[in-house]
């Protein structure tokens, strides 16, 4: 894991040795769930009727300290504009009272996110899709509320995100890896019942080779409760670059790596944005790939790689036509 420490030295220099260590303090504390990804169990309506934790004190305390690291978006300005806070309401054995994800437009009336937000895995083979009637999106959510509500018409996730066929019978030890690893197709999409009033933003397929650092943004849970949308910036590369095991050494797999670890469930389906910049302008605020998880906690409970998060690698291949599909109405 040469290359590791190498990334490492790279963001001590950056970000300073001192909150480094403080950001990853705790690792390994708390485990990843292989079935969420990165979304959120629904936590009510998401007002903030109830009290700060007291981790949520210390990290609203720490804030001026956390500039480089993480910090709280304006939804009133790019590109946290054009994100919002995804609801779904499926009921699942997992997640009984639906769960949450990130979404973003990239065109008038259609949302990107993560695939498995769009999909009950809770089940295996045959995943089921979930009822387009339970998907709701708040964009520019802030404290309970949101510029404009939207409701989905219809959903679907890249047909090339699927689990494998011999899943069902494979040990819960083969569950947790098969899900770790169909993270190199996972997005989706949604066709919503309007119009963003703040555009949409702009996106980059088969970029390879052109960007290396980017912000992701979301809906954490673990940070105030997701009522908040956050950015947390790291730098990127592909799975197969680093000393990383099979089978988690994909090709078409991005890696983003930053000091952030509490970024994570909420996440989901949240933009990677390359070139980041409140300001709007040519070439800035790109979408590169959106989360889709953080093998960060393996079975053993020892960090597999801390401060890692997972997205696919969007190709012209794959997103074009599932963008065709879900812009005629997922016909």
């Amino acid at each position: 894991m040469r290359v590791v420490y190498v990334f490492a030295a790279l963001l001590t220099a950056l970000a300073g040795a001192t909150g480094i260590r403080a950001s990853l303090a705790g690792i390994g504390s708390t485990s990843v769930s292989p079935l969420s990804g990165q979304h959120a169990p629904v936590v009510g309506t998401g007002d903030r009727s109830q009290l700060l934790t007291r981790k949520d004190a210390i990290r609203v305390a720490q804030a001026p300290t956390l500039s480089w690291q993480q910090t709280t978006g304006s939804p009133s300005v790019a590109p946290f504009k054009w994100v919002g806070y995804l609801r779904n309401t499926t009921s699942t054995k997992d997640a009984p009272k639906g769960w949450s994800c990130t979404a973003q437009f990239i065109k008038p009336n259609v949302l990107l996110t993560a695939g498995h937000c769009l999909v009950d895995l809770s089940n295996g083979l045959p995943l089921a899709a979930i009822d387009p009637s339970k998907l709701t999106f708040l964009l520019q959510y802030q404290d309970g509320l949101a510029s404009q509500t939207f409701k989905a018409l219809c959903a679907a996730a890249n047909p090339q995100w699927t689990l494998p066929p011999n899943y069902n019978s494979m040990s819960d030890s083969d569950k947790a890896t098969a899900q770790d690893v169909v993270h190199e197709h996972d997005f989706g999409m949604i066709l919503v019942d309007g119009t963003s009033p703040t555009g949409a933003m702009e996106y980059a397929l088969d970029w390879k080779g052109k960007f290396t650092f980017a912000v992701r943004v979301g809906y954490p849970g673990d940070i105030l409760n997701a009522d908040i949308v956050q950015y947390a910036p790291g730098i990127i590369f592909f799975a197969n670059q680093i000393s990383l095991p099979d089978p988690w050494n994909l090709a078409n797999t991005v890696v983003q790596w930053g000091p952030v670890t509490d970024a994570t469930h909420g996440m989901s389906g949240g933009a990677w944005v390359a070139n980041y910049s409140p300001t709007e302008g040519p070439n800035k605020n790109i979408l590169i790939a959106v989360t889709s998880a953080g093998p960060e906690i393996g079975n053993s409970g020892i960090p597999r790689f801390p401060g890692g998060t997972w997205a696919a690698y969007l190709t012209a291949a794959e997103f074009n036509p599932l963008l065709d599909f879900v812009t005629n109405g997922c016909k």
